[in-house]
């Protein structure tokens, strides 16, 4: 018997993968260079597509003037970044449209913070009297069949519940967010957002102005 076949293990070949899996090995590894540029160049499509997904408000939304509001104080820098919020961040007393009703639900377990954590929240805006600043006049998980709105998602969490839109943080140069921090606390800064049809919103400016009355 030649020495191959005393050498040769029967069960090897239980072991071994299909043929078409190791044709496919094969041509990776003699396209080893065209493999890897190929995956670069979908990590860079991907990350590309990432921003111009956040840039598009900037670029083709309409600027609307928020009133920023006074934050908790222990909350007031994070960072290079000021923390913002707005009157249309608070859960209106009158609730949110078309969150069940608890004392109604089948289930006692039933918990409205549950129910709507993460949710999209639409708030419908409407220009104040003077056309200066808009202001939020109802909120519903419901999308708005027309108007202007602005989405964001709801977060039962971190102290009061309230709503955030995605523009609740503005980047300053370090040392630099001091004088938009008096501003804000002070009720001097105004924010223009860039907001979409949809509702998607993005932060713009930051402007010291005085807004109170």
């Amino acid at each position: 018997m030649s020495e191959s076949h005393i050498n040769a293990d029967p069960k090897a070949a239980s072991f071994a993968g299909p043929a078409w899996l190791d044709r496919v090995a094969r041509w990776l590894r003699g396209h080893e260079r065209a493999v890897l540029w190929t995956t670069i160049a979908f990590q860079l499509a991907v990350l590309a597509s990432m921003i111009a997904l956040h840039a598009l408000p900037l670029m083709l939304g309409e600027t609307i003037r928020l009133k920023v509001t006074p934050v908790d104080p222990r909350d007031v820098m994070r960072g290079d970044f000021v923390i913002l919020s707005y009157d249309i961040s608070r859960v209106p007393a009158a609730g949110i449209e078309g969150v069940p009703d608890a004392n109604k639900h089948i289930w006692h377990y039933w918990n409205r913070d549950s129910w709507l954590e993460e949710r999209t929240v639409y708030v419908t805006l409407e220009p104040d009297a003077d056309g200066r600043f808009w202001r939020g006049v109802k909120t519903s998980v419901h999308k708005p069949a027309s108007g202007k709105f602005i989405r964001g998602k709801y977060v039962p969490h971190t102290g009061i519940p309230h709503i955030e839109f995605g523009i609740e943080a503005y980047y300053v140069q370090e040392g630099a967010g001091k004088k938009l921090e008096q501003a804000r606390n002070a009720r001097s800064l105004v924010a223009e957002v860039a907001l979409m049809s949809s509702g998607k919103a993005a932060l713009r400016e930051l402007i010291v102005e005085s807004w109170q009355q």
